[in-house]
């Protein structure tokens, strides 16, 4: 699993110009040999589209910000620099765009916890071993103060920026694992300072090697003189001519060497001596590296559960969990509800149905004897219309037969002239109280029905 990396480093204005030289790659580094210049052209800034004057921005973002009127200290730290980064097989797995996404998405923490406007730079090097991130926050307080005490004076409040900024880059979707600060921070601090120490006693023995040689290289000189073999010819002493050359050599640069042969000597007595305190540091080193990672070795437990318990805190998992729980009992209580009533309502619709059908065999039959009444009622219709004209023709036949009468007794000729004119209306009147009970007959059976 690999690591969401944040350090932070406090920078007072003299540093400002030395971080800026390296975020902008702007002198050749003497020290840093894993930076590639070939690839510095694939930095970028998310900040600033171009090089910029660091110290100029920072003092302009201080004068802006700072309200207080009061002078600021020469020793004021200026930026709290962050590095964000991970490990090199993190970012090999991840394409292009996801790389920017992961340093866009850190920039976007740091915008958001500390203001947009107090960020001076957010560099990305991806010309070294791993790409990673400077960032540049100016600590100025929300009520215009400069001070980086408000922000990191107290150990919880780092702890707790890495916790934030964990978190932050896990929901921006980075399968990452919280930096850790604490036992492994001064493991990883001594093994580098005993492979350093080891690289140290290297260059010493070779320092060591290179002045042994030099004198013997004097050594040999002074023998190769003593060996000159000299003659005597006509009161002169002759030699070779190489042996001469080399005595002239000796005369001329014999104090040289000499000085030079007492300097070798003392280097070489000052090397012995480095490289003994070296072994010596090593050794102390070495013993360190040992301690911790037993004290890591022998904690691992306990660390791993405080890690866990810590986690499950944070994350609230059970609590999370018997929320779901509860949830999921409730939808199954409605859902059994739900299921309940479901079955009651068919129920309910079944019955419907069956009395609906019921209804539907009652109301045929009723059509079919209401068929069946109206078909006898309008034969008791013509019936009745042959039984009225026949009563009406005997009515009619009454009152002829009353007028005859009249006639033969000689009755008023008015008597007679008033049944004459009212004959028809008689009748009528008479059919009509025939008619009556009839009619009420028939009212009945339609209410009936």
């Amino acid at each position: 699993m690999s690591y969401a990396v944040l350090h932070m480093q406090k920078l007072k204005q003299p540093a400002i110009k030395g971080i800026q030289i390296h975020n902008q790659r702007e002198k050749e580094s003497q020290t840093n040999g894993d930076i590639d210049g070939l690839r510095s052209h694939l930095n970028y800034d998310l900040v600033n589209s171009k090089p910029i004057d660091y110290s100029e921005k920072v003092n302009k973002m201080i004068e802006e910000g700072v309200t207080t009127g009061k002078a600021i200290r020469k020793d004021a730290v200026k930026v709290a620099s962050f590095l964000v980064t991970s490990d090199s097989e993190y970012f090999q797995n991840l394409s292009e765009r996801e790389e920017r996404r992961f340093f866009e998405s850190a920039y976007e923490f740091f915008a958001d916890e500390y203001g947009e406007k107090n960020i001076a730079y957010a560099m990305v090097h991806k010309d070294e071993k791993t790409p990673h991130m400077h960032v540049g926050f100016v600590p100025i307080t929300e009520d215009g103060r400069l001070s980086a005490k408000d922000f990191f004076g107290k150990k919880q409040q780092l702890a707790k920026l890495q916790d934030k900024f964990h978190d932050h880059m896990v929901r921006e979707g980075f399968d990452l694992e919280r930096g850790v600060s604490t036992d492994r921070k001064h493991v990883e601090s001594t093994k580098y300072k005993a492979l350093t120490l080891q690289q140290m006693e290297k260059d010493a023995k070779e320092k060591y090697e290179r002045t042994i040689g030099q004198i013997h290289e004097i050594t040999d000189k002074t023998k190769a003189i003593e060996n000159i073999e000299s003659k005597k010819v006509l009161g002169l002493v002759g030699m070779k001519e190489q042996d001469y050359q080399s005595l002239v050599d000796y005369a001329t640069n014999g104090v040289i060497y000499q000085v030079k042969a007492e300097n070798l000597e003392k280097d070489l007595e000052k090397a012995k001596k480095e490289v003994e305190q070296l072994k010596s540091d090593m050794q102390i080193g070495q013993d360190k590296v040992r301690h911790y990672y037993k004290h890591i070795e022998e904690n691992l437990d306990s660390l791993v559960k405080e890690k866990v318990i810590e986690k499950m805190k944070k994350t609230d998992i059970v609590k999370k969990y018997e929320n779901l729980i509860e949830k999921y009992n409730g939808l199954v209580n409605k859902y059994n509800d739900q299921l309940k009533e479901k079955k009651q309502l068919k129920q309910q619709v079944d019955t419907l149905k069956i009395e609906n059908r019921s209804y539907q065999n009652e109301n045929r039959e009723l059509k079919s004897e209401n068929g069946k009444l109206k078909e006898k009622l309008t034969q008791i219709s013509k019936e009745f219309s042959v039984f009225k004209e026949r009563v009406g023709k005997v009515l009619h036949a009454q009152i002829d037969r009353v007028k005859t009468f009249l006639r033969i007794n000689n009755a008023e000729p008015g008597m007679i002239k008033y049944l004459d004119d009212r004959q028809g209306k008689l009748v009528q009147d008479s059919l009509q109280k025939l008619e009556k009970p009839q009619r009420e007959k028939q009212r009945d059976m339609g209410m009936e029905r």
